[in-house]
């Protein structure tokens, strides 16, 4: 807080506005007004000069401002009614009115102050909607896009939390000796950040109490108790002198004799700053990880077009829709967006995405989504087909999908030799046990995905006395644990390895999942249209397999 002069601490006024802020008239900083203590001295004269009526018209934007930014306010649509063809422009009655609306105090000749600074001239203004809000509406919101204006009216509020919109136009006096004042404030800094003191709670119950209470003389949330009061609940007592007292409070008395505390708390907290409160922390610290992964060699358009078949999702109509002269290119964003609706951002790093780009990117900077569609819709046909009417296609199966849905390591020959050991020397233990281990994996897949952690695996082997050691783990989970971590172990394909079924129970597997083929005799006449011999047009029982 800088000195001040006389006459600003008798009338409570800011200092003047520096030059330049407006369009056509200086504007101050943001320091002045509340919705109910607005300062409204403005000087008449008879024939005042242009930077009087300059300094008295910034001022009253000022204030206008000073309403507006803490509630958020836009001012142009408050003009909305009185324009109903949005030319711009409106008459001098319907400004008033809507500073009303808006609910800023002025009087009538600070109305027609405005109106005569914002009143256009031109042969489109035609009487009486000549006043042009649309500048005035412009000047105001400037309070929105200057961080400095803002961060300058944060010292008037009521209260220093981020939300608060309650304004104060108290001003702090200013004193002979500013510098001991400064003195004083540095040690009650000190002190309330050494002993975790704030001075705001202090007086929160003589200030904001629900209930009435005889010794509370000002308004409730007025950030102002009585002098005897802020004397009596000051904590500082013994660490400073009465004379330091006096001092605080002839700084922060108002003009009714009361102290405003709130004003002492949010200079107080300005000093000690919001340093941040230290709390235990544990950061996750990963290992390095050299393990490669199947995914790593895996082309990013192979990737996309096992996830295409596995979803069953068509690409073309999500381009199409971002392309609608058919052109066959977009921009690099849009194929983001496509990306994120077909749900594959998931699976797709920032990598491989621009893997992509630079595969079908052209040298305009547009994307070929259809060339794009074209590869990735080989997984499902071959193109021109029908120029070849012999050819032979597979449908798509499980290893289609299979790159898209399993991601498994990379080991070396020496590694796999050794994990084919350990897992015939469990086949054996199981033949010879005639061990079931199929529900020992369920009770723990209680979800039925397939999959079990690797701890959990190690607790069945040890169920079932067969004991592993870490090593042997390794191997194994290197084999099976092939969803893209270290942890998810495959069981239903360690099963299909060290506990396979009977070649019987394989067929009668087969036909249970297999479609329902009714009974159906042989015809009577043959291809070329012969009758058949008897023998020849008896079913057979075995062909129906």
């Amino acid at each position: 807080v800088q000195p001040c002069s006389a006459r600003a601490q008798e009338e409570r006024l800011p200092p003047p506005p520096p030059p330049g802020a407006l369009s056509s008239a200086p504007r101050r900083s943001p320091a002045q007004g509340g919705e109910g203590e607005m300062v409204r001295d403005m000087v008449s004269i008879e024939e005042p000069s242009s930077s009087s009526l300059d300094s008295v018209l910034a001022e009253l934007i000022h204030r206008i401002q000073l309403h507006v930014m803490p509630r958020r306010i836009r001012c142009k649509e408050f003009f909305n009614d009185f324009d109903p063809l949005r030319c711009g422009r409106c008459t001098i009655p319907n400004l008033g009115r809507a500073l009303d609306m808006i609910g800023v105090n002025v009087s009538e000749e600070e109305v027609d102050l405005l109106a005569e600074h914002y009143t256009d001239y031109g042969p489109r203004a035609t009487k009486p909607q000549v006043v042009n809000y649309y500048r005035f509406c412009a000047d105001v919101d400037e309070i929105f896009a200057s961080e400095e204006a803002q961060d300058s009216m944060k010292s008037f509020m009521m209260t220093s939390s981020p939300g608060s919109t309650v304004m104060s136009t108290f001003r702090p006096n200013c004193l002979e000796d500013e510098t001991r004042f400064y003195h004083v404030l540095h040690r009650v800094a000190t002190l309330c950040k050494a002993r975790g003191v704030h001075i705001k709670p202090l007086y929160t119950d003589l200030d904001r109490a629900a209930i009435p209470m005889p010794s509370r003389v000002n308004p409730r949330r007025g950030g102002k108790v009585t002098r005897s009061q802020f004397i009596r609940n000051w904590p500082f007592k013994r660490e400073m002198s009465q004379d330091d007292i006096e001092l605080l409070c002839d700084r922060y008395a108002t003009t009714g004799g009361d102290i405003h505390f709130m004003a002492l708390h949010n200079e107080v907290s300005e000093v000690l700053g919001d340093p941040e409160q230290p709390f235990p922390t544990s950061p996750l610290h990963l290992r390095p990880d050299g393990t490669k992964w199947s995914h790593m060699e895996l082309p990013v358009v192979q990737k996309i077009m096992a996830k295409v078949v596995e979803k069953r999702i068509r690409l073309k109509e999500h381009f199409q829709d971002f392309d609608p002269l058919r052109k066959g290119y977009c921009t690099p964003g849009q194929v983001k967006t496509v990306i994120t609706i077909m749900g594959l951002s998931r699976d797709i790093d920032r990598a491989d995405f621009e893997t992509i780009l630079s595969l079908y990117m052209k040298d305009d900077g547009l994307f070929d989504y259809r060339s794009f569609c074209d590869d990735v819709d080989k997984a499902f046909t071959v193109p021109n087909l029908e120029r070849d009417p012999l050819a032979r296609i597979d449908m798509p199966d499980a290893t289609t999908t299979a790159p898209a849905r399993r991601n498994t390591m990379r080991l070396s020959d020496a590694k796999t030799a050794k994990a084919r050991k350990i897992e015939e020397k469990i086949r054996t233990f199981v033949r010879k046990r005639r061990t079931e281990m199929k529900p020992m994996f369920q009770d723990f897949d209680r979800a039925e995905r397939g999959y079990v952690t690797r701890s959990q695996f190690v607790r069945i082997m040890s169920m079932m006395q067969f004991d592993l050691d870490e090593k042997a783990i390794d191997l194994l989970a290197g084999i099976y644990c092939d969803f893209g971590n270290h942890n998810d172990f495959n069981y239903k394909t360690f099963l299909r390895n060290v506990d396979p079924p009977a070649p019987d129970v394989e067929v009668a597997m087969m036909q249970m999942t297999s479609p329902f083929i009714p009974f159906k005799p042989k015809p009577y006449f043959n291809a070329r249209g012969k009758v058949m011999p008897r023998s020849a047009s008896e079913p057979m029982l075995w062909d129906l397999h």
